[in-house]
C-alpha cells in the first residue's frame, strides 16, 4: 500500500512542472499542448525557456 502512494505522489510530482509550464504558455499567447510536450521532455528547462521569450498574449500599440 505504502509503494501505491509513493508511487502516485511521484506522478503527481512529474506531471505538475509540465502542466504549470503550459498554463504559463498559454498566459503567453503560446500553444499550451505544444509546452506540455516540451515541460514533459526538458521538465524544468522548458519553464526557463518560456520564461526568456516573447510575450506574444500583448496587444501591439498603435500609432497614431
Amino acid at each position: 500500500m505504502g509503494a501505491v502512494i509513493f508511487f502516485s505522489i511521484g506522478i503527481l510530482f512529474l506531471l505538475s512542472i509540465p502542466i504549470i509550464t503550459s498554463r504559463m504558455a498559454k498566459r503567453m499567447g503560446r500553444n499550451p499542448r505544444l509546452w506540455f510536450v516540451i515541460g514533459m521532455l526538458l521538465p524544468v528547462i522548458a519553464t526557463f525557456i518560456l520564461f526568456c521569450l516573447k510575450d506574444l498574449s500583448e496587444e501591439p500599440a498603435e500609432r497614431n
